[in-house]
């Protein structure tokens, strides 16, 4: 479906989540309301709904400070990736870090240093005042101030470009049919596919159903924003058969319901045997890597067991977010009845990690204590105590998708790049949507990303269309 080449000096913009927004406001602050230009924002959910995985997040950002990342923020960042994240994105980031920080806290969102769910974590965490939902409710005041356009109730579903190539709008659905949106400039921030189970199941494997949407903005990101462009060339960028990953209680309807404490006790399978070392680090290093081992079990459904030797983890509460109270018993058999679990095994279990605990050092739930197993296959590395205090505590835990890694290429400015590394004109796209993460998720960077890069696109797009504008703009 081709367009004339007249250009209008409009701009879309697909998603209204962080980056979504980032990119509007940017968008109209630089276009100063010039008669002729406008910023639509297109959005599948409706008003109440709108705003993705953004949402839904404690928006915990990996800073020291407002202003400022660790000395090791690119060297982390490019390792958890083994080497495959461009550093020039993450050097990106940090350049235009202080900027885009004082630019939202002019818009009213506020930082403080809270303490997180990763309990035994030293990691710099700062968070918004509110969550990621302040943002959202920040930002969308003041796009709607600088007049721009929210579609609610309208699926993204494919570019259009006039004969050379060039993006001419965008085909959306609604209750009411198909319709065209012009635009000479389009971003692109409309999640990943993690709320798609067919391209799920395409790209991650065939038990892609087991996964739990970790909060309602999931089922909105279906990744039809990734597939328009890549129907128009664009290349793809980041891990696309893995997730970000987080062990969740799969018996709560709660957003986010969070199983944090893991490192203090067991976990055991479906058939009742442990299958990974749970103190093999401190929370926020292991628990993406223990919810893709639970995945990985039959049912995609793990148990995780302690006694009453947890009430010595003073902050337990903070590592546990569901609100479904753990299953109680006082014996392994009676809690192996309570969950379905073979009881000899289980007692078997419990039997051979408790004989294989060593008693040489002192428990210290807060850092990595050296309280081992022995001789015990898979060992346990820290945090080590016998589950000899009935009664027994146990919660299901199971792996939640929270986004995918796969998505587009693009360059330094957010414009989506074609398989030979150039610019496709008028194409921007940042957040979710983007790929830069491999192997493991760098804690912290997700909801920093499409802000900052949000920001970008919005700001690059509006010069453009002001400088090619035949409309006045």
């Amino acid at each position: 479906m081709a367009e004339s080449a007249a250009r209008s000096g409009d701009i879309v913009v697909i998603g209204s989540g962080i980056a979504g927004l980032s990119a509007a406001v940017s968008a109209a602050e630089e276009l100063g309301g010039r008669s002729g230009c406008t910023v639509t924002v297109v959005d599948r959910a409706e008003r109440n709904q709108a705003g993705g995985n953004s949402k839904w997040t404690s928006a915990y950002l990996r800073l020291d400070d407002v202003y400022e990342v660790a000395d090791s923020f690119v060297d982390d960042v490019v390792g958890f990736s083994g080497g495959r994240t461009p550093s020039w994105y993450v050097e990106t980031l940090v350049d235009r870090l202080p900027e885009t920080m004082e630019w939202i806290q002019g818009h009213g969102a506020r930082f403080r240093r809270f303490p997180t769910y990763f309990i035994n974590s030293n990691r710099p965490r700062l968070q918004p005042v509110g969550g990621g939902e302040a943002l959202l409710n920040a930002l969308r005041p003041s796009a709607e101030r600088l007049g721009v356009r929210f579609r609610y109730g309208r699926t993204a579903q494919r570019l259009v470009h006039d004969d050379d190539g060039r993006v001419t709008g965008v085909v959306v659905t609604g209750d009411d049919g198909e319709e065209i949106i012009r635009a000479d400039a389009v971003v692109i921030a409309s999640g990943g596919f993690e709320g798609d189970p067919a391209t799920l199941t395409k790209e991650l494997g065939g038990n892609a159903d087991q996964l739990i949407p970790i909060a309602p903005g999931v089922g909105f990101n279906r990744g039809e924003g990734i597939r328009m462009a890549l129907d128009s060339g664009a290349a793809r960028a980041g891990q696309w058969d893995t997730f970000h990953a987080e062990p969740v209680d799969p018996r709560s309807s709660d957003p986010e319901a969070l199983v944090m404490v893991f490192p203090y006790g067991i976990l055991v399978n479906a058939h009742g045997k442990r299958f990974l070392d749970e103190g093999g680090g401190t929370v926020d290093e292991t628990y993406e890597s223990t919810a893709r081992a639970v995945w990985s079990q039959d049912g995609g459904v793990a148990y995780f067991i302690t006694d009453q030797q947890s009430s010595a983890v003073t902050e337990w509460k903070r590592g546990v977010l569901t609100s479904v109270k753990p299953v109680v018993a006082d014996t392994a058999g009676e809690l192996a009845t309570a969950l379905g679990l073979p009881a000899d095994r289980l007692a078997r279990t419990i039997e051979e990690y408790n004989a294989a605990v060593v008693d040489d050092r002192e428990f210290e739930w807060r850092r990595p204590d050296g309280k081992h197993t022995d001789g015990l296959e898979p060992p346990k590395s820290n945090w080590a105590l016998r589950l000899d205090r009935p009664p027994l505590l146990a919660y299901p835990v199971a792996c939640a998708v929270v986004f995918t890694f796969g998505g587009l290429a693009t360059d330094a400015r957010a414009q989506v790049v074609g398989h030979d590394g150039d610019p496709l004109t008028g194409l921007y796209a940042a957040g979710e949507c983007t790929g830069i993460y491999h192997e493991k998720y760098p804690g912290g960077t997700s909801v920093l990303r499409g802000m900052i890069f949000g920001r970008l696109a919005g700001l690059e797009a509006a010069r453009e269309v002001s400088t090619a504008s035949t409309a006045g703009c």
